[in-house]
């Protein structure tokens, strides 16, 4: 990436140095936990302005600020200007620099030479009438998506499965563009025609990816079963608690109502958390800082998790296949401090209790 890649959001990056609103800082997730503005959207502007300008050198300082960057959006939701295009830039000039995680570098390298990012204990490929594309997470939990699959079942939707391969997330994210223009050839090639008709998707990053990146046609599955569900009549289960909404999920695609209808319909006492919907937090699993700093995505998860105990919750139900480990890792973390232990379910298993059997 030369400078005129960046310039083209050179805009973007001097109103953001002129102005200085601040916006995106205080509810900034790795903000709350580092303290320090360099690790901002407002920070990592002023980086790519000191870049633009030639005032600044790739180095191993700012490769710690841009890999420790969750992708998460809120900073987007709290401006107007193109934050995760300049930091998917800025990450593309380290790269360019020999400046990447070793942990980042070897996954890329396993979804070009493998199509996935993790292993298949099992096929799961199934005859059906509507595509269903499940994602590297899911493909690698068969058991829970087994489930996921009897419950769209029970909804009158017949999953049409096919063999697939990665969308290429982790490495269009991280910067590494090449690499994911392969991962994109050999994606249309396996997924042929089935990429001309509307996709049900189970991951909400992925779906984000294939709208955004192919320019597929995709619905979240969650939302299919929202327009089903009233029909079915649900067992009403005896729970209170509070729903996060997935970055992705909420931010980038817009599903804020559906998963709370879905709650409401089982008979859920909804709590909200302060920070929901346009506005929620991460749970600390994205952007790839899982594999780069673990501590600090675990401190982002905890953080999280006292947001629910804040409102006196100790549930807390999400439908994303990383949400729901990592905030499930960050609640055991946190019960050492606190002793008290926030359960963490997912959508797809309360769906499943209370459903009929099909």
């Amino acid at each position: 990436m030369d400078t005129q890649t960046l310039e083209r959001y050179a805009e973007d990056i001097y109103t953001c140095n002129r102005t200085r609103c601040g916006f995106c800082v205080a509810e900034c997730p790795i903000f709350r936990v580092k303290g320090f503005e360099a690790y901002t959207s407002r920070g990592k502007m002023m980086i790519a302005r000191g870049l633009l300008e030639g005032l600044l050198e790739p180095s191993d300082e700012m490769q710690d600020v841009l890999e420790a960057c969750l992708f998460c959006g809120y900073c987007q939701a709290r401006c107007a200007l193109s934050n995760l295009e300049v930091f998917t830039l800025l990450r593309q000039r380290l790269l360019e620099e020999g400046l990447s995680a070793p942990q980042l570098e070897e996954k890329v390298a396993k979804i070009v030479q493998d199509r996935v990012l993790f292993d298949r204990p099992a096929d799961l490929r199934r005859e059906g009438t509507v595509p269903l594309y499940l994602g590297c997470l899911y493909q690698s939990k068969p058991v829970e998506t087994r489930t996921i699959i009897s419950v769209l079942e029970r909804c009158g939707i017949d999953p049409l499965i096919v063999e697939e391969t990665c969308c290429g997330y982790l490495a269009e994210a991280t910067g590494f563009g090449e690499e994911f223009e392969r991962i994109q050839h050999t994606f249309r090639e396996a997924y042929g025609e089935q990429a001309d008709k509307e996709i049900l998707t189970l991951c909400p990053t992925c779906t984000v990816t294939l709208r955004d990146k192919y320019g597929l046609n995709v619905k979240h599955a969650i939302v299919a079963v929202a327009e089903k569900l009233a029909e079915l009549g649900p067992r009403q289960l005896d729970m209170r608690a509070t729903y996060h909404d997935p970055c992705h999920l909420g931010r980038m695609l817009g599903v804020f109502e559906e998963p709370r209808q879905i709650l409401r319909a089982l008979g859920v006492d909804l709590v909200e958390m302060e920070h929901n919907r346009m506005f929620s937090t991460c749970c600390g699993g994205g952007g790839g800082v899982m594999d780069t700093d673990p501590a600090l995505a675990m401190e982002v998860a905890k953080n999280r998790i006292r947001d629910a105990l804040e409102m006196g919750v100790e549930t807390i139900v999400t439908v994303c296949p990383t949400c729901e480990p990592t905030l499930l890792r960050g609640a055991s973390r946190l019960a050492n401090e606190v002793d008290v232990f926030v359960d963490v379910r997912g959508l797809w298993d309360l769906l499943d209790e209370a459903l009929p059997p099909g």
